[in-house]
């Protein structure tokens, strides 16, 4: 028969198995049924229950389709839940609901009672209390059920009450103030608590602290209330100032005689959980694996299970959940112990206290147990032996805390937790713990804040959620403050996050917090281990590298990847494929705080090393995606790699290289911000320059503009005339790509003055080759043309054969538009050869996307084919999304050309998609150019029409008069279609006047619309 559990949050289980119950309308009705268990509940008080307010008109139709529901998805569900009369009944007994099993303990304390058998009644009331996990329903039962939960709650408060009174009367004050202070905290108004832990402090020699207790609830109920305290407090607090002799503490009850060795020492079973979170979240994988090892343990060895994760992942919350969930297994009992590992102001607990600790939590007295470290061993395993017991061992630091805790020879399950890996425990299975998925997360933050806040302010609770990271800690901290602020939206909390260097200080609270989980684990670091860690907090990005560390740290590769593993060891660091690390969002804060507030001298070098890492390797991987490209040194121009040799020098391939870029760009682009504050100015100057080519075929430029607009700041400031030229050339042919083409001249013009200035003919010929691509954009196409054959001409002269390509390139387009397509295929056969002879990839796709329109202008369609389908192979090769909508926006358009409309529209489609996920935003108009063809070639005149303006507005918001003219031109042929004949004249008159202005030939204008017969 399945076990029902609704002492905190619903759990139901047939044999181990979980049985889920979605759906609020299922859990309310079935708890209120076991809340009621054996007693009939009306169809109209489960409608009360299931609604808060306002039943909708089919309610109780509802509750009784929820009910057949239930039925179906619990095993025996129809002998569970039974029709009586008006309503339903749940017929379960003890030994299936933990409610009826409370109840039932609680009735044989008092009947032990009634005996004077305290020592029993002792027993009964914490096996009892063992039982609770939280609120029914984890308080999101609604107000029926919340009130039964309160009612339950104060049952629970009063057998709490009972207990400790009964466990001060047999003298074990020394065990219980640590208990005590944490339901003080939980319950500040209950002067019984406080009474209660002001005898457990006075009976263990603490008078003093007794005292103050009696002042800190004195100005608790003063600042709450405004009351003062009770009688019963006051006169507690007057006899211990006095000393009274009846205040005395009394002797440890003693129920047997003493135990030889190995005898059964303490007849009680011991049931020591702390309290079970009533807002536990998520884990469900975990759960089921800690469930499975536990159940496939084998007789006579005990099962050691160690979790580990970084602070505030839920270590001790998952081992105290489960540990409560599978206490029933184990009929030994259950222990607990806080190894101290990780505890503010406190050593790690040795293992000789940690067996006292053990042994008294077993009720085994003082005086038993022996003060020597072989004896007291002897004494814990003894105990243990034939014990089927359920060990948590939390906060451990290191393997040896627990080796002497496990037992040697008994069916129990241990569960320890800890920061780093135990690597050192035999025989132990491991679980890791990382960040919250987000869905448990986001159910963590609705069970601590309440579901209606977070409902309330959907998009920023997921912000939220993000800003923490997945750390159940900083979730918990961050719905506290929300809690305790209710005029705070959730979105205030977000914005005071977003600040990365405040993050750590928001998530605090009280005592807690994310930046002292931290810093304990970094306190308990080796001095060497620390300072490296520190080094680390320098490196710009989330992800790194062996290579990057090395760099930092000044070691050699494999000595790096030491340190990070033990980093990983730790759980400072994530391990996230071989080679590769990440910090989590945190603890990047914390190491970036502790990088700034510890600095010491070999900080500075560090940095230059990294630098000097990025600039050398993203130099030679440029060089090998970018052959041919000028190599630059500094004021001479040459190469030159900087002091240290850190760099990869060498990759085998151009897609080695691509990658390297790829994974590195979010390092390198603070990286140039961290060179420009910290002072190493050329690094700052001359790291963009990659940025700027690697963008090229990624298409990040707005972002990499940022680090190029810094490099020229960079640049000016140490007086470098070649920098500023090559970061405003490059910083131009970002701009260019964003559409911002003016701009884009500007800058080239600058790069250009300063080219003649210097008399560097080279650097010249660049800018004068820029300057073309721009200003055929603009549409200006003689201008275009000139400087692209001075270009050409210089670059041959000087020898720069990369430039002697890209020049031809250009060139073709501009001869396209032109009409001259027998020049403009000589001219891209030409840079074709140009990029084959030095193994040009990148720029070929420019090259032979042209020849294709050249080929097309001529009339040899299939032959333009070819030439836009090798592009195109060449463009996913190395997937440069950024001109792949143009590539297929060409092959749209022949497509069109050759009357194949079909494919025609589904490349237009392809396109489209492409150019959304594309920031190429000086292409676009010529994507919605293509769509509007061939969606005018399909007959769908309306559709084109769109396109049409679409391509019209970008056209003339970047001032780009070609693709302007060929608008206007698709607008008129698509009135034309739809019969709107006054507007297509109109149209026309303007496609015509702006051909002309620009000097495109009659003969080309209209050949878009005109399919090959």
């Amino acid at each position: 028969m399945p076990r029902f559990a609704i002492l905190g949050s619903l759990d139901i289980r047939h044999a181990t198995e979980p049985i889920p119950v979605n759906g609020t309308l299922q859990r309310r009705i079935l708890a209120v049924l076991l809340l009621e268990a054996g007693r009939v509940v009306p169809v109209s008080r489960l409608v009360e229950v299931a609604w808060d307010d306002d039943p909708p008109e089919s309610a109780a139709h509802q509750v009784r389709k929820t009910v057949a529901k239930l039925r179906h998805r619990i095993p025996h569900g129809p002998e569970i839940i039974v029709t009586d009369g008006p309503g339903y009944r749940a017929v379960v007994d003890a030994a299936q609901l933990d409610l009826l099993r409370f109840r039932e303990l609680l009735r044989h304390a008092r009947e032990f009672l009634e005996a004077a058998d305290e020592e029993q009644a002792i027993d009964h009331l914490g096996l009892a209390l063992a039982l609770w996990r939280g609120p029914v329903l984890a308080g999101d039962g609604g107000p029926v059920i919340d009130a039964a939960s309160t009612a339950l709650g104060e049952q629970r408060l009063a057998s709490i009450e009972q207990l400790y009174e009964l466990r001060l009367k047999s003298g074990q004050a020394a065990e219980l103030t640590g208990e005590l202070r944490a339901l003080v905290d939980e319950h500040p108004l209950r002067e019984t608590l406080r009474v209660q832990l002001m005898l457990a402090l006075y009976h263990s020699g603490r008078q003093a602290a007794a005292l103050e207790e009696f002042s800190r609830a004195r100005d608790h109920l003063a600042e709450e209330l405004g009351i003062d305290p009770g009688s019963e407090l006051t006169d507690l607090h007057e006899r211990i100032l006095r000393h009274d002799p009846s205040l005395a503490r009394p002797e440890r009850a003693r129920s047997r005689a003493p135990a030889p060795a190995g005898a059964d020492l303490a007849p009680e079973t011991p049931h020591v959980l702390p309290f079970d979170v009533p807002d536990f979240s998520g884990r469900a994988a975990e759960l089921t694996r800690i469930r499975a090892t536990a159940g496939r343990s084998p007789a006579g060895t005990p099962t050691v299970l160690a979790i580990d994760g970084m602070g505030g992942g839920g270590k001790t919350a998952l081992a105290v959940r489960v540990a409560h969930e599978l206490a029933g297994d184990y009929p030994g009992g259950t222990l607990f112990v806080d190894l101290k590992g990780f505890t503010p102001g406190q050593e790690p607990l040795s293992p000789f206290h940690a067996q006292g600790d053990l042994l008294a939590a077993a009720g085994i007295p003082g005086s038993e147990v022996p003060a020597v470290p072989a004896g007291r061993s002897a004494l814990w395993q003894s105990y243990m032996r034939g014990r089927r017991m359920l060990l948590v061992l939390d906060n451990a630091a290191a393997s040896e805390q627990v080796r002497a805790l496990i037992p040697a020879s008994s069916d129990c399950l241990v569960l320890v937790t800890s920061r780093p890996r135990l690597t050192g425990l035999e025989g132990a299975e491991w679980l890791s713990l990382g960040a919250l998925p987000e869905d448990d997360s986001h159910e963590l933050l609705c069970n601590a804040l309440g579901r209606e806040r977070v409902r309330r302010e959907p998009k920023a609770s997921v912000e939220l959620l993000q800003l923490c990271g997945g750390l159940p800690l900083a979730v918990r901290i961050a719905a506290a403050r929300l809690a305790n602020r209710p005029q705070w939206t959730v979105q205030r909390l977000v914005e005071r996050l977003r600040d990365h260097g405040r993050r750590l200080d928001e998530l605090t609270s009280e005592d807690r917090g994310v930046a002292s989980a931290l810093m304990l684990s970094y306190q308990a670091m080796p001095q060497q281990q620390r300072t490296a860690f520190r080094l680390l907090g320098y490196h710009p990005g989330r992800y790194l590298d062996a290579d990057e560390a090395a760099a930092l740290l000044g070691v050699g590769r494999l000595d790096a990847e030491d340190v990070l593993e033990g980093m990983v060891d730790v759980r400072l660091l994530e391990a996230r494929e071989p080679g590769v690390y990440a910090f989590h969002d945190l603890v990047r804060s914390f190491v970036h705080r502790v990088a700034q507030s510890e600095s010491a001298q070999e900080d500075e070098p560090a940095v230059e090393r990294l630098l000097d890492h990025y600039l050398n390797t993203a130099e030679h991987a440029c060089d090998a995606l970018f052959p041919g490209r000028r190599r630059f040194g500094g004021t001479d121009e040459t190469p030159s790699p900087l002091r240290g040799g850190w760099g990869i020098t060498e990759f085998p391939t151009k897609e080695a290289a691509l990658q390297w870029l790829d994974q590195h760009r979010d390092s390198l682009l603070p990286a140039v911000e961290l060179a420009y504050q910290k002072g190493h100015l050329r690094h700052a100057a001359r790291l963009p320059r990659e940025l700027g080519f690697h963008s090229s075929v990624r298409g990040y430029d707005a972002i990499a503009n940022v680090a190029l607009e810094q490099g020229v700041r960079a640049s000016r400031e140490l007086d470098d005339r070649p920098l500023i030229r090559l970061n405003l050339m490059n910083l131009a042919m970002g701009l260019w790509r964003l559409g911002r083409l003016q701009d884009a001249v500007a800058s080239l013009e600058q790069a250009l003055e300063l080219a003649h200035l210097m008399e560097d003919l080279q650097s010249e010929a660049e800018c004068k080759a820029r300057l073309g691509q721009a200003y055929n954009s603009l549409g200006e196409l003689d201008r275009a043309a000139r400087l692209s054959e001075e270009a050409n001409r210089i670059a041959r002269e000087t020898g720069f054969v990369r430039l002697h390509g890209s020049s031809l390139s250009t060139l073709s387009q501009v001869q396209v538009r032109r009409g001259d397509f027998e020049q403009a295929a000589g001219s891209a056969r030409q840079a074709l050869d140009v990029f084959d002879s030095i193994g040009e990839v990148q720029l070929t796709v420019d090259a032979l996307t042209y020849l294709s329109q050249a080929s097309e202008g001529s009339g040899r369609f299939e032959e333009a084919l070819d030439h836009i389908d090798t592009a195109l192979e060449r463009c996913r090769g190395l997937r440069m999304r950024s001109v792949l909508p143009l590539v297929l926006a060409r092959q749209t358009g022949l497509l069109v050309r050759m009357n194949r409309i079909d494919e025609a529209v589904r490349s237009a489609t392809h396109a489209l998609a492409e150019a959304t996920r594309s920031t190429n935003d000086v292409h676009h108009a010529a994507v919605h150019l293509a769509a509007g063809r061939a969606l005018h070639a399909a007959d769908d005149f309306t559709e084109a029409l769109g396109q049409y303006r679409q391509a019209h507005e970008i056209a003339c918001r970047m001032e780009m008069k070609y693709d302007m003219a060929c608008a206007v031109d698709g607008l008129a042929h698509t009135a034309e279609a739809l019969g709107d004949v006054a507007a297509a004249a109109e149209q026309h008159r303007a496609a015509e006047a702006l051909f002309s202005r620009i000097g495109v030939p009659r003969s080309v204008r209209c050949a878009s619309f005109t399919p090959s017969s």
